[in-house]
C-alpha cells in the first residue's frame, strides 16, 4: 500500500473512473463508491492510496486506489459569509422609523411587536434611556398612585408633545 499522486484522465458515466499515476504514469482504476463520495472529477489530481491491482485488466490497469490519503480528506472548509443578527437596540429604532409605528409604545407592546421576553424588551430599553437612544415618559391616572399606570417609549421626548 502506498500514497501517490494520480491524475484523473478519464471518468465514465456511472463515475468509475481512471487515472495515472504522476510519478510514472502507470494506470490507476477508481471505483465509482469512491469517486462519488469525494466528488473526484476528471483532469484532477489527487493523493490517493493505492494498491496493486490483481485480476483480470492488471496488465493493463496495476494500480487500484483504495482510498484519499488523509491530508487530501481533509479540505479546507468553505467560508460562508457569517449572518449576524440585529442587535436589540437597532431593530426598536428601525421599528420606530416604520410609519405606521410612529408613536410613543409600552415596553410590552414593542416585545410583541418584535417578538421578544417582556422582560428582555424592559431591560434593554432601560438601557436605552440611561445613554439617550430613547425617551421615557411614565404616565400617571391618579395622583395618588405609587407606581405609575404606564410607561411609554419613543426615540425623542418630541413624540410625546401634540
Amino acid at each position: 500500500m502506498e500514497t501517490i499522486s494520480v491524475f484523473i484522465e478519464t471518468q465514465l458515466p456511472t463515475k468509475t473512473s481512471f487515472g495515472v499515476r504522476v510519478d510514472n504514469g502507470e494506470s490507476v482504476f477508481i471505483n465509482a463508491r469512491l469517486a462519488k463520495k469525494h466528488d473526484i472529477l476528471e483532469d484532477e489530481t489527487w493523493e490517493m492510496v493505492v494498491l496493486p491491482n490483481v485480476g483480470e485488466d492488471s496488465d493493463n490497469t496495476p494500480w487500484k486506489a483504495m482510498t484519499l490519503s488523509m491530508t487530501e480528506t481533509l479540505k479546507p472548509a468553505e467560508v460562508t459569509p457569517r449572518v449576524e443578527v440585529a442587535k436589540l437596540e437597532d431593530r426598536i429604532i428601525d421599528y420606530f422609523d416604520i410609519e405606521g409605528n410612529q408613536f410613543p409604545q409600552t415596553a410590552p407592546a414593542l416585545a410583541t411587536a418584535l417578538g421578544e421576553e417582556d422582560l428582555h424588551m424592559q431591560q434593554t430599553l432601560g438601557r436605552m434611556h440611561m445613554t439617550g437612544e430613547v425617551a421615557k415618559a411614565q404616565v400617571w391616572a391618579r395622583g395618588t398612585q405609587e407606581k405609575a399606570s404606564s410607561v411609554l417609549w419613543a426615540p425623542d421626548v418630541t413624540w410625546f408633545s401634540a
